[in-house]
């Protein structure tokens, strides 16, 4: 799905860098130039951004948790 129109950014895109080491709103506009335009991307982008964070440090506890129980 396209999140940002003006510049074709999709959400995959914006999944990508935060798994590349994004760890934020700021660090995925300044790497994809999303909101670089007409800024309307920017708060629907920001939840994208913050659930797949979100999910990502939840799913890195799991992995160190099973670590530790091994």
């Amino acid at each position: 799905m396209l999140v940002c129109i003006c510049n074709r950014i999709s959400d995959k895109d914006i999944r990508s860098a935060i798994h590349e080491g994004a760890s934020g709103i700021g660090d995925v506009c300044a790497d994809l130039g999303l909101g670089s335009c007409c800024g309307k991307c920017v708060p629907f982008a920001k939840n994208l951004v913050d659930e797949t964070v979100s999910q990502l440090q939840i799913s890195n506890n799991f992995h160190l948790a099973r670590e530790l129980k091994a």
